[in-house]
């Protein structure tokens, strides 16, 4: 799996899997964005979706979509400030800020353990966390996650095609001004972290899901890894963004490890994340 998520995260952007060789030229570009995100404050932007597949209707699960974002976030910003990035602020707007609204209506959502499944009837699920952000800030913000959705479709197409991939992002000029009063920045790191737990021990094939989901219409990151893994498992997807120029200029795949499913003893655990932006060992 892990190969598959290089090989589908290369049609985006430059990656940081095992299995990739950066060139001298490639190396170069990566240094110039290290300069720019260390001259130049970010922000970051997390979401997480961790679902449960099972027997008619899946689950989203809250609860733990929350704190995964969260401290994922947090382990983000953690590896950034060790590299001599400064992180302006940390926002985590959206659980499933990536799913459309058609997609994600197809699901239940459990709020926390305190509350029974629901039908899923508000597009999009707020985070508990960031309710204080006006209708206009989050309008732009889903907007932001819900660029990526044509921007992956397009990049999957044309790579199959083996036609040139392009790294913009579909977003109004007013979006971005007020994305980037927001954050205070003109750089974004957008972390997406999703997950797949079969329950009841139930297993399924690719794209076997009981909701029908497809890479196009989750996009990048979800769409990428929940359609495709075989069995449970999560895993996350980073970008950098340049608000400025509406375009992705870095994207790493990979796997995330700890317990994110746990309600009593929930963990998250990537290990150098900013590999190869910045060429750290992991620990």
């Amino acid at each position: 799996m892990k190969k598959l998520l290089c090989c589908l995260a290369i049609g985006l952007s430059v990656t940081g899997c095992a299995t990739t060789k950066i060139s001298p030229e490639e190396r170069n570009k990566l240094n110039q964005t290290q300069t720019l995100i260390k001259t130049n404050q970010v922000a970051v932007i997390s979401d997480g979706c961790l679902i449960r597949s099972e027997l008619g209707t899946s689950l989203i699960e809250g609860e733990q979509s929350r704190l995964t974002a969260q401290k994922f976030a947090a382990l983000l910003s953690s590896q950034l400030n060790e590299q001599g990035v400064t992180v302006s602020h940390t926002f985590m707007p959206f659980v499933c800020g990536l799913m459309p609204e058609e997609q994600l209506k197809k699901y239940d959502y459990r709020l926390d353990s305190e509350t029974k499944r629901a039908e899923i009837k508000n597009y999009p699920l707020v985070s508990l966390e960031n309710k204080t952000l006006s209708e206009q800030q989050q309008q732009a913000l889903l907007n932001l996650k819900q660029s990526f959705n044509k921007q992956v479709a397009l990049a999957v197409k044309n790579a199959k095609e083996k036609k040139p991939v392009s790294n913009l992002l579909e977003l109004s000029d007013q979006d971005v001004t007020t994305i980037k009063d927001l954050t205070q920045s003109n750089y974004a790191f957008i972390a997406s972290v999703t997950g797949t737990d079969a329950s009841f021990g139930k297993k399924f094939a690719a794209g076997a899901l009981s909701v029908g989901v497809t890479l196009a219409t989750v996009g990048a990151g979800s769409g990428l890894v929940t359609a495709y893994i075989p069995q449970e498992g999560q895993q996350y997807v980073v970008h950098i963004v340049d608000l400025n120029n509406k375009t992705i200029m870095w994207t790493k795949a990979g796997l995330l490890m700890g317990k994110p499913y746990s309600k009593k003893n929930h963990s998250v655990e990537a290990k150098a994340i900013l590999n190869p932006l910045f060429e750290v060992a992991s620990k």
